[in-house]
């Protein structure tokens, strides 16, 4: 049996698919670890794992880390480009300076044989490469979400100049970019909805990965009773700025409308919700997502391959980030429409969602998605994919 370390950002939307690995593997009796910047509560750890978060090392950093952190919000009003900024330079490294020692410590305790870093979680491959331990990385968002940068040449020099800077921080002088395994990449979707036909060999679409603990409470006798169609509607983990802003809207929509709304949002945003609303902070998704008939979200990758491995079509209102790269690959896969957040308007939002609860080709199109969700193997091919890596992986000369 193998020692799995995997390496994650303080980002919900890309431990989660890490939990579900993570507790399939302890179920194949091998060990496991997480260690990220922050804390993530006991519930949601799979049995017989551990987080571990380096505080003593970190602590120099908090108020900074917790500035990256509200920063992220700002994504809404910003150009792409002041996005790839707050995102890579802004974020990403700081992150993977700021983990560097407490990450090598913990490293030199547990002695893995197997590092597992998330593909924004740059300290992970940094710190294997560094200590000559074999790495995987894993992508849940859209692995071409940056697009090709090669065809604009002042941000790819960029890009290059920050992560060979970066590299040389952790002592590593390479032209080689390591912060990425060449060796495994697990993508957690289909090649299919990703629409990339030219994939290098080494990254491997095992689909969405399911199964990780949530104990969440949901009134689910309630749900069964109600007949009209349900609709869910997340804005992920971050975005806080604008909840109210986005759930006054959905209210406006639909308080007068024969639906039901599952609104998973904090209910003191908004002093009074329209009685066809079930409105919970959080949500046992995984479970509910069998019971509802769309699914309106921001485009997170995570509430995106859930919504499609139940056939569900979706209305994306991208806000951020990867968030429009995902909204055109639901519009092209057929799957579901797209509506810009900046321009959302009452009548609008109201027509798309019943576009797709009257519209059957939503519901062909991601039911098609489906299929490809589950032919790329999910937990089981993530898994094989690890334990193969495992015994045929040669360790690098270490750094130090």
């Amino acid at each position: 049996m193998a020692k799995f370390m995997f390496v994650v950002p303080p980002f919900f939307g890309h431990i989660s698919p890490t939990l579900s690995v993570g507790g399939s593997l302890l179920a194949r009796g091998h060990e496991v670890v997480w260690v990220g910047i922050t804390e993530l509560a006991d519930a949601y750890i799979p049995e017989g794992g551990r987080f571990i978060v380096p505080h003593e090392e970190l602590a120099p950093y908090k108020d900074a880390i917790a500035r990256i952190l509200k920063r992220q919000d700002d994504g809404a009003v910003l150009s792409g480009p002041e996005v790839l900024k707050l995102a890579l330079e802004e974020t990403y490294i700081p992150f993977a300076l700021y983990m560097q020692e407490g990450l090598l410590r913990i490293i030199d305790s547990y002695q893995p044989d197997v590092i597992v870093n998330d593909c924004i979680t740059f300290a992970g491959g940094l710190c294997a490469y560094k200590r000559g331990i074999p790495y995987v990385t894993t992508t849940p968002v859209p692995p071409d979400v940056m697009g090709n940068t090669t065809d604009a040449p002042k941000i790819f020099e960029w890009q290059q100049r920050l992560v060979r800077n970066l590299q040389q921080e952790y002592g590593i002088y390479t032209d080689e970019f390591v912060i990425h395994s060449n060796e495994l990449n697990l993508v957690f979707t289909s090649q299919e909805f990703s629409r990339i036909t030219d994939a290098p060999p080494h990254m491997q679409f095992v689909g969405p990965v399911q199964g990780r603990p949530n104990h969440t409470f949901f009134d689910f006798d309630a749900l069964h009773k109600i007949s009209t169609p349900k609709v869910f509607v997340s804005l992920g983990t971050l975005l806080v700025d604008i909840r109210k802003a986005f759930f006054e809207k959905i209210v406006a929509a639909f308080k007068d409308e024969p639906v039901t709304i599952i609104a998973a949002t904090d209910p003191g945003i908004l002093e009074e919700w329209p009685d066809n609303f079930i409105v919970q902070s959080y949500v046992p998704q995984t479970q509910l997502l069998p019971y509802v008939d769309a699914v309106i979200c921001h485009g997170g990758f995570n509430t995106v391959n859930d919504a499609l491995l139940n056939e569900l079509p979706l209305l994306i209102t991208p806000i951020t980030y990867d968030h429009f790269h995902t909204a055109s690959l639901i519009e092209r896969g057929g799957c579901g429409v797209k509506l810009r957040y900046k321009r959302l308007r009452i009548e609008e939002l109201k027509a798309a969602v019943w576009a797709l609860l009257q519209n059957p080709v939503y519901k062909q199109g991601a039911g098609r998605i489906k299929q490809s969700f589950i032919d790329a193997g999910g937990n089981d091919k993530a898994v094989d994919c690890l334990e193969r890596f495992v015994a045929t992986a040669k360790s690098v000369t270490a750094v130090y």
